[in-house]
C-alpha cells in the first residue's frame, strides 16, 4: 500500500476531532495537519524519542505537560504522530509560559498561538483510547489502552508499587504513628451530607485527632495532597446530601486550584479550615427544597443551571414533564412562591455572590443574569436584601484570592 493513500483518512479525522496529526515516512514528513510554522520543529524529538521505543503503539509526556503519541504502520519506516494533547484547557495566563517552555521564537508566536488554542484537551484516558482507535483504524490491530506502552524512568510497575506498600506498612508498625483520622472523617462528612452548619462549626474548633499519614516529602506537598484528598470526600459527601454535582465539582475545582497556588503551608491549613463549612452551608440551603417532588426539583435544577439565560415558564414546565398551568401551580403549591418570584430569588442569590466574590461591575452582572437594564437590576435588587448592590459589596469583606477567583 502507498503511504500516501492514508493522507485522505487522516484529514477526515483531523477535521472531525482537530486532533494534531502528522504522517512519516522515516524522517521524511508527508502531511502535516495543520500546517503551521515551525510547530513540527518543537515535536521532533518528541518523535524520535518514541520512534526508538520500537512499538507498534506507545506515547509520552513532554516537559511541559503535552501528551504526544506514535503509531508504527505495517509499511517499512512509516508512522503517524499524534498530538499535542494537553490536560488541560491553554489559558491567557498558562500561554506565555508554554511559549517560553517550547522556546518559540517572537516571529513565530501569533501561528504558535493560534496552533496551541486549536489543541485537543482532556484526560490521559481519552487521548489513549484516541491513539487505540487509530491503531485499530490503519493496522486492524486492537490494542487496549492499558497496554500502550510509554517507557519512563519514572513508571512503577505494581510489584514495585506493592514492595513499597510492604515496606511504608512494616516502618509504620515499627516507628510511626497509626492513621487514626477515620472516625473523625466520618463524622464531617456526616455533618456535611445532613447540612449541619452548627456541627460543623463546633467540630471545626475541635483539635484534629491522631495522624494524617505520610503522602508527599515536603511539607507544603504533604499538605496540599491532604488538602485535595479531604476536598474530595467533601464535594462526594455533599453531593449525598443533595449538592447539585455540577456544583460540586465546580468547588472542588476552585478550592483545589486555590491551593496549588500557595506557597507556605499555614495559607493551605488556614484554607482546609474553611472548606468543611462551604461544603456544609450549601447542603444546608438545598435542604429548603427537600420536601419538594422530582418534577418540581428538575425545574429548580433547570433554573439554576439557566440563570444566566432567558427563562420562560413554558420551556421550564417543559423539562418537568408538566403541561404549563399545572406546573405553575404545583411549583407554588411546593415551594411557596411563585415561579417569577423563584427565578427573581435565585437571580438575586447569584447576584449576591458576583458581588461577593468578582470584581464585575453591576453593568456585566445585570447582563449576565439578563436583567433588562442596569437600572432595573439596582431596584430589585433593593427590593429584595433592602441594600443597594454597591451597599452590599461594601460590607463583604472577602479575602482577595477569593474575590479574583
Amino acid at each position: 500500500m502507498d503511504i500516501r493513500e492514508y493522507i485522505p483518512f487522516l484529514n477526515a479525522l483531523y477535521n472531525s476531532n482537530h486532533m494534531p496529526i502528522c504522517l512519516f515516512q522515516g524522517d521524511t514528513i508527508i502531511l502535516q495537519n495543520p500546517e503551521i510554522s515551525g510547530s513540527l520543529d518543537r515535536f521532533l524529538p518528541a518523535y524520535h524519542a518514541m520512534k526508538m521505543q520500537n512499538k507498534d503503539i506507545t506515547y509520552l509526556i513532554t516537559s511541559y505537560d503535552a501528551y504526544c503519541g506514535l503509531i508504527r504502520l505495517k509499511e517499512p519506516d512509516a508512522y503517524i504522530f499524534a498530538g499535542p494533547f494537553f490536560l488541560t484547557p491553554i489559558t491567557e495566563d498558562r500561554l506565555p509560559i508554554l511559549l517560553n517552555a517550547m522556546r518559540v521564537p517572537e516571529s513565530e508566536r501569533s501561528t504558535t498561538t493560534v496552533f496551541l488554542n486549536g489543541a485537543p484537551y482532556g484526560p490521559l484516558h481519552r487521548f489513549l483510547s484516541g491513539l487505540s482507535c487509530l491503531h485499530f483504524a490503519v493496522n486492524h490491530v486492537f490494542i487496549p489502552i492499558e497496554e500502550i506502552s510509554n517507557d519512563t524512568e519514572n513508571f512503577k510497575s505494581d510489584e514495585e508499587i506493592h514492595a513499597q506498600f510492604t515496606q511504608d506498612t512494616y516502618d509504620a508498625r515499627e516507628h510511626f504513628p497509626k492513621h487514626t483520622t477515620y472516625l473523625h472523617e466520618m463524622r464531617r462528612m456526616e455533618l456535611i451530607a445532613s447540612g449541619n452548619t452548627e456541627g460543623m462549626k463546633r467540630d471545626l474548633i475541635t483539635p484534629l485527632p491522631g495522624e494524617q499519614g505520610r503522602v508527599a516529602n515536603d511539607g507544603l506537598r504533604q499538605a496540599k495532597n491532604i488538602f485535595i484528598s479531604a476536598c474530595t470526600l467533601y464535594s462526594r459527601a455533599a453531593t449525598a446530601g443533595g449538592m447539585d454535582v455540577e456544583e460540586a465539582y465546580n468547588l472542588s475545582d476552585v478550592f483545589i486550584r486555590t491551593i496549588e497556588s500557595y506557597t507556605n503551608v499555614a495559607d493551605v491549613e488556614h484554607l482546609l479550615q474553611k472548606m468543611p463549612l462551604a461544603f456544609t452551608k450549601r447542603v444546608e440551603e438545598k435542604a429548603k427544597y427537600s420536601h419538594v417532588s422530582p418534577p418540581i426539583m428538575t425545574a429548580i435544577h433547570y433554573v439554576k443551571a439557566h440563570i444566566d439565560q432567558p427563562l420562560q415558564a413554558e420551556t421550564i414546565a417543559a423539562q418537568a414533564n408538566l403541561s404549563t398551568s399545572h406546573f405553575l401551580k404545583r411549583f407554588k403549591a411546593e415551594t411557596g412562591m411563585g415561579l417569577s418570584e423563584f427565578i427573581t430569588n435565585v437571580r438575586i442569590e447569584e447576584a449576591c455572590i458576583l458581588l461577593t466574590y468578582t470584581d464585575k461591575s453591576l453593568t456585566e452582572i445585570s447582563t449576565y443574569l439578563d436583567f433588562s437594564s442596569q437600572s432595573y437590576f439596582q431596584n430589585v435588587f433593593k427590593r429584595v436584601m433592602g441594600v443597594t448592590p454597591g451597599q452590599y459589596r461594601n460590607t463583604k469583606q472577602v479575602p482577595v484570592f477569593l474575590r479574583k477567583q
